[in-house]
């Protein structure tokens, strides 16, 4: 969503009487408590692309909402047949994890991208819109997490921070 285009291509595939209402994502691993070990989670946070940079980047805004809390597990326990297996799979089954909770988060907006619902925009209009899944928001562990390759790994990305709106 760094550019335009994308906005304007989901536009032209909706009806002229309905406003296309890209989502944003965001995650990260959060430090839970250290009485029970070393728990954590992800929560998963979520936005709208019709709110303003200026405001969505303050956290006090509150312009992101809590959606989903992810787990975050270490399958330490978990006992594999060889020593490679009981290496590689921990991060493999992490990255299945994410991945099937994330399926479930976005069936639940699925339905949203093909029927339209009334909602109020951030100038108080309110607009029939459609909802489509537009950007995740993460860091360098999780965006490796996101495209399921290992930590040793770089994903190339063609956006700059001041190019996201």
């Amino acid at each position: 969503m760094h550019t335009a285009r994308l906005w304007h291509e989901l536009q032209a595939t909706v009806p002229p009487d309905v406003t296309v209402n890209p989502a944003i994502f965001a995650t990260d691993c959060t430090h839970v408590t250290n009485y029970s070990g070393d728990g954590k989670m992800r929560p998963m946070y979520m936005s709208t692309g019709h709110i303003k940079k200026a405001i969505r980047n303050k956290p006090s805004r509150r312009a992101f909402l809590v959606v989903a809390f992810y787990p975050e597990c270490k399958f330490a326990k978990t006992v594999f047949p060889t020593a490679t297996q009981q290496k590689d799979m921990p991060g493999r089954l992490r990255m299945r994890l994410f991945h099937a909770c994330t399926k479930i988060l976005l069936e639940t907006m699925q339905p949203y991208q093909f029927k339209s619902i009334e909602m109020v925009d951030p100038d108080g209009n309110v607009r029939l819109q459609r909802i489509f899944p537009a950007m995740i928001i993460t860091d360098k562990p999780d965006q490796n997490l996101n495209a399921a390759i290992n930590q040793n790994w770089c994903i190339p990305c063609l956006a700059e921070t001041s190019d996201l709106g």
